[in-house]
């Protein structure tokens, strides 16, 4: 027990309480107290010599702690991975139940979402009609002032073309005029200014100083004539000039009154744009929302079955984890121990021990099965194939040569250990020696 409790207090993989570790570590030592009482017995019942020593005892410590640590990791991780999946069953039938209330919230925001936008609808389309009822009335004005101008301009560019060829003989006229000339004087003149002779050159030939009275007289009558043209194209320009300044300042107001309702017409359009916009997010958030709950449905209705099973498998990982602290003593056990005997004295060892421990409050699997807690049915179907055979005792012994951690010594006179072993190490080119030792010619296999 000292033994026991010297190499078991430093090992924390234990999952057990103090009180059961404690019963463990009194118990390793029965079990060895045991086995060498049954050592004696079954001397004497088949003449068989086999012992127990520190040695063994310490394997079976050993084997206990290497044993537990492998399948502590093997089961915690299939606990694990099961509790995993089951927390993920349980997070998916959570967000169904939470999604359901986050829809039945998003389709109410939506409801409403969608009677504002129609709402704002309804406004835009009354405000769009009215504008655009405006938007006509200002555009026929627009097109009636802008015909206006198109033709303002048109009079004005004839009469400043006009003007702009009356221009030089304007000049010229004005230039020779000291004062004004009405149409009476040019009547008057008219008789004169038609007759052959009344020319400069005929003027300076008979009186020289008064020769530019012609010239005069004739400028003048220029003047009149130009001018009389000309002064109507600069009243027309004129009023062409009124016309125009008003057609603009009309066009100007229509332009301005088309840009109001324009203006009104895009802050309601963009209210619009927003309400939609509002109402297409909800939408879509909606949507994702319907999404996950249709996988997270499908999640559940696709493992709804395998919930019980999984339920089951969670709870029974944990049983196993709690009796395993007792299913690998008798495991290890079996393997230091059970080796020498045959298979009654086998089976008794292991239903001692499990008395031992039940009276020990140890906790174990009722229903242990030594030789599926320590290799599996591919392992065995593996060695059969070797030439393993199947029946209990030969798997017991195939577990005690591969897992015990001390060579193994067979007593072998059938041969099929040996067969089995060449076969399972001929890929590790295993090196079979034999040597003759007396005259009987008594065999002996050296297998490294």
């Amino acid at each position: 027990i000292a033994v026991s409790h010297h190499f078991l207090s430093q090992y924390q993989d234990l999952r057990c309480s103090e009180d059961v570790k404690q019963s463990i570590v009194v118990t390793m030592g029965t079990f060895q107290d045991l086995v060498a009482e049954k050592c004696g017995e079954y001397f004497e019942r088949f003449r068989r010599q086999t012992f127990v020593t520190p040695k063994s005892y310490l394997s079976f410590i050993d084997s206990y702690k290497l044993v537990y640590t492998e399948k502590i990791a093997h089961v915690g991780t299939l606990a694990e991975r099961m509790q995993t999946g089951l927390c993920k069953l349980m997070e998916a039938e959570q967000s169904v139940s939470q999604l359901s209330e986050e829809l039945l919230v998003k389709e109410k925001e939506l409801a409403v979402a969608s009677q504002r936008a129609d709402q704002v609808l309804q406004e835009v389309t009354a405000k769009a009609q009215a504008a655009e009822k405006v938007k006509q009335q200002v555009q026929k004005v627009k097109d009636k002032a802008q015909l206006i101008v198109d033709e303002i301009e048109a009079d004005k560019m004839a009469a400043e073309s006009k003007l702009e060829a009356a221009k030089p003989a304007l000049q010229a006229a004005e230039a020779a005029l000291q004062d004004s000339i009405t149409e009476e004087v040019v009547e008057l003149l008219a008789p004169y200014l038609h007759m052959d002779d009344y020319n400069m050159e005929t003027a300076k030939r008979i009186c020289g100083n008064v020769a530019g009275l012609c010239s005069w007289t004739q400028a003048m009558v220029d003047f009149f004539s130009i001018n009389k043209e000309v002064l109507p194209l600069k009243a027309n320009l004129a009023m062409q000039e009124a016309r125009l300044l008003v057609a603009q300042a009309e066009l100007t107001k229509a332009q301005e009154q088309l840009d109001a309702k324009q203006l009104e017409l895009d802050a309601v359009q963009a209210l619009y744009d927003a309400a939609m916009k509002e109402k297409q997010d909800l939408e879509d958030d909606a949507q994702a929302c319907r999404r996950k709950m249709a996988n997270a449905r499908a999640l559940i209705d696709g493992l709804g079955g395998e919930k019980v099973r999984w339920t089951d498998s969670s709870a029974g990982f944990q049983t196993q984890i709690k009796h395993l602290v007792g299913d690998v003593l008798l495991a290890t056990g079996f393997l230091s121990y059970a080796g020498p005997f045959n298979q009654e004295y086998r089976s008794l060892l292991l239903t001692l021990w499990r008395k031992e421990m039940e009276e020990k409050l140890l906790p174990f699997s009722p229903e242990l099965n030594v030789i599926g807690l320590l290799v599996d049915n591919a392992t065995v179907s593996e060695w059969n194939l070797q030439g393993l055979p199947s029946d209990d005792l030969s798997i017991q012994n195939g577990i005690v040569v591969t897992k015990a951690s001390r060579y193994p010594l067979l007593i072998d006179p059938q041969g099929q250990g040996k067969t089995w072993i060449q076969n399972r190490e001929r890929d590790q080119q295993l090196q079979v020696r034999v040597s003759a030792r007396d005259s009987k010619s008594e065999r002996f296999a050296d297998c490294s």
